[in-house]
């Protein structure tokens, strides 16, 4: 049964998109029901000339929804989770960065079925950085290390953007983060309340086309989002039943 919808973001990749959703499919046919390709105002005639094709080659699978009420990555990804109707979605990038050939490890670690949440490691034995420069991979070590013992937790990479979440996690959630923050945000969240998570190594590389839309302010704001949620009362992020409509 195909319980996975998989949410890839896409702003100006062509060749790497469509490399993205080939290989995807190639792999998980019987456990991909849907992709939802996330576009924004600012997305290329080029890159949408791609999401078109991808929708007339796997009509019954592809389908692109532009956002519209919710900027960056991270809001890309929350409007794309309420389209979502599986019982799994999973994010990704359309750049390589988040390996294609990967999704079907993904799933199978989820389908395990006890945790809620499957992210992805870096820094786990069998992962690692590709090309990052020394500098950007001290820094990742000490921030992940000095997180993983502020929320006591033995994830080892918690920015990661490659993750597998149930889907009705979203919806029981205040968000604040739309950007790149968004990623830590949301497992800094799921560990304040107890959601089970596991990790799972992966390797990353440098994107293979396109160009960053992540700004150095967009690295401060995971701190200030760590450390805020931290010492945040867990009723001020999680929806009550009095709040649900």
């Amino acid at each position: 049964m195909a319980d996975f919808s998989l949410i890839i973001t896409a702003i100006d990749e062509t060749w790497s998109l469509k490399k993205t959703v080939e290989t995807v499919l190639a792999d998980n046919r019987d456990t991909v029901a849907d992709i939802i390709i996330a576009t924004a105002p600012h997305t290329t005639a080029a890159c949408r000339a791609v999401v078109r094709e991808m929708e007339a080659t796997y009509p019954s699978i592809v389908r692109e929804h532009e956002q519209c009420r919710l900027r960056g990555v991270g809001g890309a990804n929350i409007e794309c989770a309420e389209l979502a109707t599986t019982e799994w979605v999973l994010i990704m990038a359309s750049d390589l960065e988040t390996p294609p050939e990967k999704v079907q490890a993904i799933i199978a670690r989820a389908e395990v079925g006890d945790v809620d949440v499957v992210a992805t490691s870096r820094w786990l034995r069998g992962g690692n950085f590709g090309d990052y420069a020394r500098v950007k991979l001290l820094c990742n070590w000490i921030f992940q290390k000095m997180y993983s013992l502020l929320y006591f937790t033995h994830l080892t990479d918690m920015t990661y953007g490659y993750r597998a979440y149930r889907r009705n996690l979203f919806s029981r959630y205040h968000w604040q983060e739309t950007g790149h923050a968004f990623f830590m945000e949301s497992i800094c969240k799921f560990l304040r309340s107890g959601i089970r998570i596991a990790e799972i190594p992966m390797h990353w590389q440098r994107r293979q086309e396109g160009m960053s839309h992540i700004q150095t302010a967009e690295f401060l704001r995971y701190f200030r989002v760590g450390l805020s949620v931290r010492f945040s009362r867990k009723s001020s992020f999680i929806i009550s039943t009095k709040e649900t409509p």
